[in-house]
């Protein structure tokens, strides 16, 4: 496919892709975002709202599997189009359930439909933009996280304090619709834009999507699945964090359920320099992904041992070390789901890649998600700090073993990139 290359072109492949993306969050951060007022207002337990999240999770890591292997051989632009009307649906639903049974379902449901959007979105990127353009879009693609966040916390927090939590979900599948609108009416406009006036990626190798030649899917998978593991404890870490904080504010400071989730939208504006942080210190520095999210885990670990340390009546020290430590998970997010996966552009398999690391990285999720509900009940805020605390070291020790292989390997796929013999 001939790629798009004029400033305007380009710049509007990555509004609608940037919207399309954020509007995701609002679908799907307006449950996490309302778990404390449902646990108060609607009497639902703590482990079952666990289990709601985690049926997303389950549900939303095996889809990736799936999108990301179709994104790869069928168009893309459907794929992403179908999960955002699938989402918008399945959100509406959730407005008006009454029952956990209800909203596991129609959440789990979601979780599969949403799974459509990120792999397929990355495909189409890469179809349309050079390589160079690709991975600046994919950077700042980053920032729908952060930013997806704060209006999914926000939206929240204005309908939790009227008492209409359920609106959240009807202004989330609202915006999705929306999306699902402009992005097949501005993806099909750029697909005639680039096959019109476009222009080949000059010096690359041709493009298959069977990842054969000199890399194999074997050798490609035996990099893979150790880095895996590192995507894994990410999601463990990242969504228990983002996910029971409201909670954790509400509990252990004394405010109220709408003011602990205001609170809590600090927390993306914050960790909107994780992106560009760790950018920075991976393209001046380390020119390595594993290393680079190496340091974010030893830098989170840290944080979440001063948390622990500190007690929970330190309400300064505490907020500050949920700032940090979700800012890093950020920068890992930023560099094992949204620029690692670019690598294999070589090979034909960034839709592959991108879904078989956030199918991953979900799972964790899901396990967290179930998980801290559980372990609240039962044990409390200090071990689950204490659990945090190893899941970030090992993170960190994963990271730091596979970085030296890692940069071997990237090389040769940019070597196949390149197009040059190994």
């Amino acid at each position: 496919m001939k790629k798009l290359y004029t400033n305007h072109t380009v710049y509007l492949l990555f509004v609608i892709c940037w919207f399309s993306y954020f509007s995701t969050y609002l679908g799907r951060l307006n449950f996490t975002a309302c778990i404390s007022e449902m646990n108060v207002s609607d009497g639902f337990s703590k482990a079952g709202l666990g289990q709601v999240s985690s049926a997303f999770f389950i549900l939303y890591g095996a889809g990736q599997l799936f999108s990301g292997f179709l994104a790869d051989r069928l168009c893309p632009k459907w794929l992403v189009g179908v999960g955002l009307i699938g989402s918008a649906l399945f959100n509406w639903g959730m407005a008006a359930s009454h029952t956990g049974e209800q909203m596991t379902v129609l959440w789990g449901l979601n979780g599969l439909v949403q799974s459509m959007a990120w792999a397929p979105l990355v495909r189409t990127v890469a179809d349309l933009a050079f390589a160079e353009q690709c991975a600046r879009i994919c950077l700042n693609l980053a920032t729908t996280t952060p930013l997806g966040t704060l209006a999914a916390y926000l939206a929240a927090a204005l309908c939790i304090a009227r008492g209409e939590w359920r609106v959240t979900f009807v202004i989330g599948g609202g915006v999705m619709l929306a999306a699902a609108l402009l992005w097949m009416a501005g993806i099909t406009l750029l697909e005639r834009e680039a096959e019109r006036d476009g222009m080949e990626e000059p010096c690359a190798a041709d493009i298959q999507a069977t990842g054969d030649g000199s890399l194999t899917v074997k050798r490609i998978m035996v990099h893979l699945l150790p880095i895996g593991l590192a995507v894994l404890l990410h999601g463990l870490l990242k969504e228990g964090i983002i996910t029971w904080a409201p909670s954790y504010l509400q509990e252990n400071c004394g405010f109220s359920t709408a003011f602990s989730v205001t609170l809590t939208m600090v927390v993306p504006v914050v960790n909107l320099s994780g992106v560009y942080l760790a950018n920075m210190l991976h393209v001046r520095r380390l020119r390595n992904e594993m290393a680079t999210a190496f340091v974010c885990f030893t830098v989170c670990g840290a944080g979440i041992l001063a948390w622990l340390i500190s007690g929970y009546s330190n309400l300064i020290l505490s907020f500050t070390m949920l700032l940090l430590s979700t800012t890093c998970m950020t920068g890992v997010s930023t560099m094992l789901l949204s620029l690692l996966p670019l690598r294999f552009r070589s090979v034909g398999l960034v839709a592959t890649v991108t879904g078989l690391l956030n199918a991953v990285t979900y799972f964790g999720s899901a396990a967290s998600s179930a998980g801290i509900g559980m372990v609240l009940d039962r044990w409390g805020w200090n071990t689950v700090l204490e659990t945090w605390l190893v899941v970030a070291i090992i993170g960190s020790l994963v990271c730091a073993a596979l970085s030296r292989g890692w940069k071997r390997f990237a090389g040769m796929l940019d070597l196949e990139r390149k197009g040059c013999p190994m």
